[in-house]
């Protein structure tokens, strides 16, 4: 007889789990729902991977109109940033420093933040892993009803998927997330170099998903496919006005941009480097003169001559002998 049909499941708290840590609390969240609820494991794992992805939707929006604006000032933005860059190779710094104010002006302007664009990711990150730590450590001890709590050929949550069709799912979601720009980037937006990176990593990742218990795979696939699903639905032109999005303008290349598109990542990389570098040695500057200016206007004057020039001085005329 199993003794949990006469005594009850144990609580992860009997079993050592659900600390004070963000994993020990998720670890809690997902035990209410499967006990209290009465939800299998792999529903309780869907559910808390669309309610965590449902908290981080406002900070999706708020990348995707990032992006909307970013894209649709691109063209004003291209010329200032080539004009800066041509005054920096002249070696003209007081232009650069006058396009780079004229640039974050501009940016200011139309409310572009380029750090909002991997704002989801930010937010994403420590959900993700606090998700991925709990499960691993309940798969690892492991919790007795998640030996049983799964569906279809993974019924048992806490080994590796038999036949490794949920890390390729995985891997593949993955891909199309970055496709679409489900997070904010878009494999479209960047340069040769990180294209063929980021189209390659989530497959390399299957090597070492491959021993992962199901349990976490399983969590994996879901966020990504509910990412996708969020993505395809802010595409929805109805959905993108009532969340205020702008419209994504078409605009014709001109022979620059197609020349920086097809410039490699490097550099690429190297040039925005060297823009704001140039930007950091005059604002250095500029505050070092600022500084010397008020040190001149406090400070005592330095003597700079052999005699006081507020008195009078004889002038001795020079003996011809």
């Amino acid at each position: 007889v199993d003794p949990t049909t006469l005594i009850g499941e144990p609580s992860l708290e009997m079993l050592g789990l659900g600390s004070w840590w963000p994993a020990g609390r998720v670890q809690l969240l997902m035990e209410w729902i499967h006990v209290d609820i009465g939800l299998e494991w792999y529903q309780t794992i869907t559910l808390v991977a669309l309610t965590m992805r449902m908290c981080t939707f406002p900070f999706v929006v708020m990348a995707q109109k990032n992006a909307a604006n970013m894209h649709n000032v691109s063209p004003g933005m291209a010329v200032l940033q080539e004009k800066m860059s041509d005054a920096r190779r002249r070696g003209d710094q007081m232009e650069s420093a006058e396009l780079g104010h004229q640039l974050s002006v501009y940016m200011t302007k139309n409310g572009i933040n380029p750090i909002k664009n991997i704002l989801p990711i930010l937010v994403q990150l420590p959900i993700f892993m606090s998700m991925f730590i709990g499960l691993r450590g309940m798969a690892k001890l492991p919790v007795p009803s998640m030996e049983e709590g799964g569906i279809l050929w993974f019924e048992n949550l806490c080994m590796y998927d038999p036949f490794y069709i949920l890390p390729v799912i995985m891997a593949s979601s993955m891909y199309l997330q970055f496709r679409m720009g489900a997070e904010g980037a878009k494999l479209d937006s960047m340069g040769p170099t990180g294209r063929i990176l980021m189209s390659t990593v989530p497959f390399i990742l299957v090597p070492f998903t491959m021993n992962f218990p199901s349990a976490l795979t399983y969590y994996w696939c879901c966020t990504n496919l509910i990412s996708i699903a969020q993505a395809s639905i802010l595409r929805v032109p109805p959905v993108r006005a009532v969340l205020g999005i702008p419209a994504m303008k078409r605009h014709e290349q001109t022979e620059a941009a197609k020349a920086k598109k097809k410039a490699g990542f490097r550099e690429s990389f190297r040039e925005t480097i060297d823009n704001f570098k140039v930007q950091a040695d005059i604002a250095d500057r500029r505050a070092l003169d600022e500084q010397a200016f008020r040190d001149a206007g406090v400070a005592k004057p330095v003597k700079t001559y052999s005699y006081d020039p507020s008195k009078p001085v004889s002038v001795r005329p020079k003996s011809k002998y």
